[in-house]
């Protein structure tokens, strides 16, 4: 017998699965970086069987590929990529606001307030991951406020696109200035303001496009103009 509110053993392949989706989206493992079975056995002790299991995961989610005769590689991430993808968050999260508008509860409110109240400590790996987490799940949030299962998975999966080029190099870049800027949402939520919340999260989520435009300009990337985001 177990308690009903003890979550189920993870078998080896989902751990593991698991583990590489979450380096693999918050830009652990970098794009361009090829990697190889035996490597990967060898980090997490399990045989060949329960890794190709989560490979084919991976290359499923459209976030691996494979290498002819080397092995696998972060699917890359290209300028139109990401601007494509900020254009269905403002899409996507706009429309998710506004409905979870109406529905929202003050415990609903603590929640996102305790999600956006993680902290982001430069050269503290362990805090990337929780900041990260914590702002994928504030969004997602959203949309289960909303009560729609399609909205919050869209949303998902933008994030696990995402989130690598939205938290790049956080070592060398603005990682002592970042703090989750969810208060405006938050209130507008609070308010129950559909519209004021969709106004809200249409602004944060193009100003999470400017710093990462910036950032690029900074590091002089090469990519096509910036007109295309105006």
């Amino acid at each position: 017998m177990t308690d009903a509110t003890t979550p189920p053993k993870q078998s080896l392949g989902d751990r593991v699965y698991n583990d590489l989706r979450t380096a693999i989206t918050l830009g652990e493992i970098r794009q361009g970086v090829v990697f190889n079975e035996a490597d990967l056995m060898a980090q997490y002790k399990v045989s060949s069987s329960p890794l190709r299991e989560a490979l084919t995961r991976l290359r499923q989610d459209g976030l691996v590929k494979v290498i002819a005769r080397r092995g696998y590689t972060v699917t890359e991430l290209s300028l139109k990529d990401f601007h494509e993808l900020m254009q269905m968050r403002l899409i996507i999260e706009g429309a998710a606001a506004e409905l979870a508008a109406p529905r929202v509860t003050d415990k609903h409110i603590s929640e996102m307030r305790r999600l956006s109240s993680a902290k982001l400590v430069v050269g503290d790996k362990a805090s990337y991951r929780q900041f990260m987490q914590a702002n994928q799940d504030f969004h997602e949030k959203i949309a289960e406020i909303a009560d729609n299962g399609r909205l919050r998975r869209a949303i998902s999966q933008m994030f696990d696109e995402m989130q690598r080029l939205l938290f790049a190099d956080l070592d060398i870049g603005d990682g002592e200035e970042l703090e989750h800027d969810h208060d405006e949402i938050i209130e507008a939520l609070a308010l129950h303001d559909g519209k004021r919340a969709r106004t809200a999260i249409i602004r944060h989520v193009k100003q999470s496009r400017d710093r990462v435009i910036g950032r690029m300009i900074r590091q002089q990337k090469d990519f096509e103009g910036t007109n295309i985001f105006d």
